[in-house]
């Protein structure tokens, strides 16, 4: 089902050739970090409800060539930059060491299980093409990082010094101490930038870019067009209302402020944005539903989002059911072919960072034809496409670079302001040095209705918004 090989312009790119418990922590991972994501304090401050832009910029458009908005960064004033004090770690004349840290496994549930998966069936189909640039991919397998920091810390050490791997594919993990023994090698990390190693840091880089900048630099009109996806074309969003509704933790109320925040921006009113839900677990619904369906001057909200985990986002749509409420509810934790028929979740929209397997893009048929080949049995999980992106981009990176490739030349390559990783239609267009601090502006929406997931909203992008000049635009 391979459709060849990949068109390239102008900068190197990569084209289109391309249980409930099982999912309950990767779920909320991805869900705070996702909120954080779009632009808005990370610190959990105010949500500045007052600041909104052109109604203009609200416009959806390709998930390639969306507008930066002027912004800029230098990849020398990164950390982690400079030369690499082994260049030649991991590289022979045949093949290319890599290695992956993730959060495989909790206590009491797992989490970026199926992200080693995932890789493997990346690297394994382009050994069987021959490798990259002459080099077979020696995938040596992905550490457990188990939601541990210590551990976290120790499996990024023993990559590094005992494994000597070239770069850690993929990187999937809540927590940055890898960067202890990685940034002083100058080990470059590829992954789904769910924590804050990939942000501000020369040798991270993210499927998403940077999702957790703290402070971030640049808005982003991407909450806005997720509200107008949903409720309708901007004039008709501002009459609508919106509730947000996060836990009792501060990562989930700097969440909260991130969505309340770019909702806002387009002006769209939220009525309602608490974290009242305990980290503990939810025993008695009653006020919030109370809450939310009076919100709305004594009516129901039109919409009510919740970046928050699996288990209280499930108790919540179930009791606004239960209540008749007749809105819409948007979550990121509903996603999943093990989930198809979970009955809480059904007309409930799910938030993505890249394209669903339904979008049955080119690049998304070969995908679906490498796991049949490689992992059949392995479910098309969140983590798994992701840790198949990421070898992905891996790749594409090792095509960019070519035969002479040592650390140096490599990140010479992937920083020098003219490489950009895009898969057509299914994974948003990311620039380089740029995406080390911002990611892209970009969305897809799945629904799950009668059973069976539908594309929503097919993968799509909006604009960077500098937040001096977002402030001095009117509202239109």
């Amino acid at each position: 089902m391979a459709t060849g090989s990949p068109a390239r312009t102008g900068r190197p790119r990569r084209d289109g050739r391309r249980g409930r418990r099982t999912v309950a922590v990767v779920a909320a991972v991805a869900a705070l970090a996702a909120m954080s994501a779009c632009g808005g304090s990370a610190d959990g401050g105010s949500s500045d409800p007052g600041r909104t832009v052109d109604l203009t910029d609200f416009t959806p458009g390709p998930a390639e060539g969306w507008d930066a908005a002027g912004f800029s960064v230098d990849a020398a004033s990164l950390k982690c930059s400079g030369a690499a004090p082994n260049p030649t770690r991991g590289i022979t004349d045949t093949s290319v060491k890599v290695g992956g840290l993730a959060d495989l496994t909790a206590v009491a549930t797992s989490s970026m299980a199926g992200a080693d998966v995932g890789a493997k069936v990346r690297f394994s189909r382009a050994n069987d093409a021959g490798g990259v640039a002459g080099r077979a991919i020696d995938f040596i397998g992905v550490k457990d990082s188990a939601l541990d920091p210590a551990r976290n810390g120790q499996e990024g050490q023993a990559l590094v010094e005992q494994d000597q791997v070239f770069a850690v594919v993929p990187t999937m993990t809540v927590f940055a101490n890898f960067l202890d023994a990685t940034c002083p090698q100058k080990v470059p990390f590829f992954g789904w930038g769910i924590d804050t190693a990939f942000c501000d840091t020369a040798t991270g880089f993210g499927i998403t870019g940077c999702l957790l900048a703290d402070p971030p630099k640049v808005d982003a009109t991407t909450w806005g067009l997720v509200a107008t996806s949903i409720l309708g074309p901007i004039a008709e969003a501002k009459t609508k209302s919106v509730a947000v509704l996060g836990l009792d933790t501060d990562a989930s109320r700097a969440g909260v402020n991130a969505v309340v925040r770019g909702i806002r921006l387009a002006g769209i009113p939220v009525v309602y944005d608490k974290s009242p839900i305990p980290l503990s677990g939810l025993n008695d619904a009653t006020p919030i539903i109370n809450d939310l369906m009076t919100a709305n001057q004594g009516r129901p909200v039109d919409l009510v989002i919740f970046p928050g985990d699996f288990a209280s986002t499930t108790k919540v749509t179930e009791a606004l059911q239960a209540a008749g409420y007749q809105g819409d509810t948007l979550n990121l934790v509903g996603y999943d072919p093990r989930l198809a028929g979970f009955p809480a979740l059904d007309g409930a929209h799910t938030l993505l960072q890249f394209a669903q397997v339904e979008a049955d893009t080119p690049a998304l048929k070969q995908l679906v034809a490498d796991f049949a080949k490689y992992a059949p049995e392995q479910p098309l999980t969140l983590p798994a496409l992701a840790g198949y992106w990421s070898a992905d981009m891996f790749v594409a990176a090792l095509e960019a670079t070519g035969r002479d490739l040592t650390v140096d030349t490599f990140l010479k390559k992937l920083n020098g302001g003219d490489f950009s990783y895009y898969v057509e239609d299914t994974v948003p267009e990311t620039r380089w040095p740029l995406n080390h601090e911002a990611t892209p502006p970009c969305f897809a929406l799945a629904q799950l209705t009668a059973g069976k997931y539908q594309v929503d909203t097919a993968l799509t992008c909006g604009s960077l918004l500098p937040q001096a000049a977002a402030t001095a635009k009117p509202t239109g």
